[in-house]
């Protein structure tokens, strides 16, 4: 998406998404977390990508509950984190566990990511591509029909994105199964992919803040493979 989409844009974008939807339909609410290696002074460095698949039915109830935990229309994990909000962020954890039956969480992690320039990119790449391949299949997850991803912030990474979904397209990985990218502001669903990708961070960092706790049992993970530097 252009660099000048205003959320209204955006907004409207995603209704027209919405609209072309079956009301029996899941959509799948994609975000991620890292450690690269630029930052990770010796730790261990990951790249998790994480889906929310949804039914239609449950998208308005669920974007009202996350509104009425947190107080408000934005959210973002790691700054409530960084703000010491961590009742929150477990408040959270503990409503995403109690999922109804067609909702689910999957989770593509690469770690370590490669100590190269670029690494990190490739190292996304990989776990989109095994991310969505694995939404497509449907075979860990009802199959969405549509897959919203959060839209990163420069206009270098979101050519980058839209490439690998060009790539995957080409490679039948994904079918015809849209993708399209959005904001949070836009889409606070994409908040529930945000905490869970969060929350499995911290577990891959080995802290003890146990966030991921309630959500352990309803977290699937797939297989990542490696992508090779071109």
């Amino acid at each position: 998406m252009a660099a000048s989409h205003t959320d209204e844009t955006r907004r409207r974008l995603l209704s027209e998404s919405y609209r072309r939807l079956r009301p029996d339909a899941h959509v799948a609410f994609v975000d991620e977390s890292y450690v690269v290696p630029d930052v990770a002074h010796g730790a261990r460095t990951f790249y998790i990508a994480t889906a929310y698949v949804s039914p239609v039915r449950l998208h308005q109830p669920v974007r009202d509950d996350l509104g009425s935990i947190v107080g408000g229309s934005y959210w973002h994990t790691s700054e409530a984190h960084a703000a010491g909000d961590a009742e929150t962020i477990h408040e959270l954890c503990r409503y995403l566990a109690a999922a109804e039956e067609d909702e689910a969480f999957l989770l593509a992690v690469q770690s370590p990511i490669e100590d190269a320039p670029g690494g990190d990119e490739l190292a996304r790449e990989a776990c989109l591509t095994a991310l969505l391949g694995n939404l497509h299949e449907g075979q860990l997850t009802p199959r969405p029909s549509l897959v919203v991803a959060e839209e990163r912030r420069h206009q270098g990474q979101r050519a980058r994105d839209l490439r690998t979904i060009k790539t995957m397209r080409q490679a039948q990985v994904i079918g015809q199964m849209q993708v399209t990218f959005t904001s949070p502001s836009v889409e606070p669903l994409l908040w529930v992919p945000d905490i869970v990708a969060f929350a499995q961070s911290h577990l891959e960092r080995g802290s003890d803040a146990g966030y991921a706790v309630p959500l352990a049992p309803l977290l699937r993970v797939v297989p990542v493979e490696k992508s090779n530097p071109r």
